[in-house]
């Protein structure tokens, strides 16, 4: 790359420029000065154009940067890997150099209003997570919960997610939709769901309505986080044998998102107290969550879940419910009930 006239044609046009001699330090830069823009020869020494594009692509900040590709290569082929490393658009050589200033501006307004697409649609996400989630707080006070419940079902999830292998993203992901776990209980009647005694199977096929209506709730949404709610809804009462429901689907048919929330929502509700049932203690319940191994639980997440008891306990106790945290019993007199 000529750096010199292509500095000064662009310092005429009040930009401010960094120069690189390599991708490495070119990548360096970028982690250090978060350009606005990046122009990129293919031809380098050691790491050459299209790993270095790909390479930035990666960084924080890589994902919307607009990189134009300089180049004396005008086959198909070299255009067509640059554009699948991440260019944004090339320019062949000889470079007009009065031209050049104008070819930034274009790219820098392009990327401009790309980032406030992606904002606005962001926002719009946000708005209407925060909507859902705030119907998952009406449906958990239905139930006599309290918000600790939630906080605690998001870092149980979080937590298993982790432990078996799930990126940042898809932890993250799991994180911010298991709370939406039991929406659907907002059609829920209150006296069947707060009913003290053992359900009558009229009243206990009315719960069972709630993951699909949930799913309900939560659908024709393009969020990948409100498709995310939507399975977690629809899924974390299904059984790892086929036992459970809507659907009766068994195994790995189960969407894994299901799988760890049907786990730790049981974990949860076996040591929190409610208006038909007393706290268990943690290590009754985990005692019960090891003995649904292979019939209700997947019994991989429950190995998972048992290797990282100590952190379960850890959160039980962060976001314990005010009074609660020493006070887990063994006690249920709707035992029957109390995965429902």
């Amino acid at each position: 790359m000529q750096l010199l006239p292509m500095r000064r044609a662009l310092e005429r046009a009040d930009f401010t420029v960094f120069e690189a001699q390599s991708g490495e330090e070119a990548l360096s830069l970028h982690a250090e000065v978060a350009p606005d823009i990046i122009l990129l020869d293919l031809m380098m020494s050691g790491m050459d154009g299209y790993a270095t594009c790909r390479e930035l692509r990666e960084q924080p900040g890589g994902e919307y940067l607009p990189v134009l590709i300089t180049t004396s290569l005008e086959d198909q082929g070299s255009i067509e890997q640059a554009y699948a490393c991440g260019a944004t658009d090339f320019i062949t050589k000889p470079i007009n150099w009065s031209l050049l200033p104008h070819r930034v501006h274009y790219m820098l307004r392009s990327s401009y209003t790309t980032l406030a697409l992606a904002r606005s649609e962001m926002e719009l996400i946000e708005s209407r997570m925060e909507i859902i989630r705030r119907l998952g707080v009406a449906a958990e006070f239905k139930d006599h919960t309290t918000g600790s419940h939630l906080e605690r079902i998001s870092h149980y999830a979080m937590l298993v997610g982790q432990a078996v292998g799930l990126d940042e993203g898809a932890c993250r992901m799991l994180k911010e939709s298991a709370p939406m776990h039991d929406v659907g209980k907002i059609a829920t009647p209150d006296h069947i769901l707060l009913k003290p005694g053992k359900l009558t199977q009229e009243e206990f096929a009315i719960i069972k309505e709630h993951p699909v209506v949930g799913a309900e709730m939560l659908a024709n949404h393009q969020a990948e986080q409100i498709k995310s709610a939507q399975t977690i809804a629809l899924t974390h009462h299904e059984r790892w044998d086929g036992s459970g429901y809507p659907y009766g689907i068994a195994g790995v048919e189960i969407p894994l998102f299901g799988r760890i929330c049907a786990l730790v929502d049981v974990f949860d509700a076996l040591t929190t107290k409610r208006p038909y049932k007393e706290a268990w203690r943690a290590e009754a319940a985990l005692k019960e969550i090891k003995r649904g191994a292979g019939s209700h639980f997947d019994p991989q997440l429950v190995a998972v879940f048992e290797a990282a008891f100590p952190q379960v306990l850890k959160i039980m106790s962060h976001y314990s419910d005010q009074g609660e945290a020493s006070d887990r019993i063994e006690s249920s007199h709707r035992k029957g009930d109390h995965y429902a």
